[in-house]
């Protein structure tokens, strides 16, 4: 894989590339971002470049320098990970011993810090110690999803590179690729911007259960004299994890009551549920506008009122009752 491949992250595949292009690479990075947005896969990427046999400034992914990078074992990059809940300051002192050393194999010696802002107080000015004077050759790359939370003295010594969400096409192109229906794809691009995560949902048999619960109910919301509540408790009393999953069956049930919107306005290309273009055709006839953005405010309440520790089942239920007031 080349710079010009990570299309999920290009504004930072350039950076990078062009600081190797005109051999400007800083002593120390913090690749800053939600979790899923590549900044591991980038760090190695980083890291292969500078030792790749092949390609100069890049990584073939095929030479023995990338693969044995790849494999983790190569003697001259060194990863570190949480040793339970942080980063202790013993695995900074053992990384600074070693990077004390002359570097095996080439000029450079790279280190990857992964959870930086899971650093103990002592690990921090450790580490601090280290980013006053780095040793010739060496160069940090650290990792976060929360760079709020490290010292300030650590971030003014590193070059901040910011990572933003990955694009929920891309997601749902990815999911795509590898065979999983249209209709899952967009549903769980819009729900994680994790490509992982989204795999995993787009898969589960669950996740399609769940979706299929929530079309049923609003359809059923709208029928006369709707038994609806009725429905949901017997929902609750067969499925089990729909208390586990409300949130995540609130966020499919924005989905869809967006999606209906869309529909009135005929902004069909703009569809998640798109697999589901006649449901939502025939469900568009039986709202206004009106009732779907009211219905929407109502569903975003739920969610606040859930995270605030409301009942899962009062709270559905009375989020029934306020959509059908309208």
């Amino acid at each position: 894989m080349t710079w010009k491949k990570f299309a999920e992250q290009p504004r930072v595949a350039e950076l990078l590339a062009a600081s190797l292009r005109n051999d400007r690479l800083a002593h120390a990075y913090l690749f800053a971002g939600p979790r899923g947005s590549g900044k591991m896969r980038m760090a190695l990427h980083l890291a292969k470049s500078l030792f790749c046999t092949e390609n100069k400034g890049d990584a073939c992914g095929a030479c023995l320098q990338c693969r044995r990078i790849d494999a983790g074992n190569h003697s001259d990059v060194h990863i570190i990970t949480p040793d339970g809940a942080s980063i202790k300051i013993d695995q900074i002192r053992a990384l600074q011993k070693e990077m004390a050393m002359r570097s095996v194999e080439s000029f450079y010696k790279v280190y990857i810090i992964e959870h930086i802002d899971k650093m103990t107080v002592q690990a921090a000015n450790s580490l601090l110690k280290f980013l006053e004077e780095p040793p010739s050759g060496v160069i940090a790359i650290l990792l976060t999803e929360n760079s709020h939370a490290l010292l300030s003295t650590i971030l003014s010594r590193c070059q901040l590179v910011s990572f933003s969400p990955l694009p929920p096409d891309w997601i749902a192109d990815k999911l795509r690729a590898e065979g999983i229906a249209e209709g899952m794809a967009k549903a769980a691009s819009q729900i994680t911007t994790y490509l992982d995560e989204a795999r995993a949902l787009s898969q589960s048999e669950w996740f399609a259960q769940l979706r299929n619960i929530m079309i049923q109910l609003i359809q059923d919301i709208k029928m006369p004299n709707s038994t609806v509540l009725f429905t949901i408790q017997d929902f609750w009393q067969k499925n089990d994890r729909l208390k586990e999953e409300l949130p995540l069956f609130l966020d499919l049930l924005i989905l869809w009551l967006r999606d209906i919107l869309y529909v009135q306005v005929g902004r069909l290309a703009y569809l998640i549920n798109s697999d589901q273009q006649d449901v939502l055709q025939g469900q568009a006839l039986a709202w206004t506008k009106a009732e779907l953005l009211h219905a929407m405010e109502v569903v975003m309440d739920t969610k606040n009122r859930i995270e605030r520790n409301a009942s899962p089942q009062l709270a559905l239920e009375r989020l029934v009752l306020q959509i059908q007031e309208g």
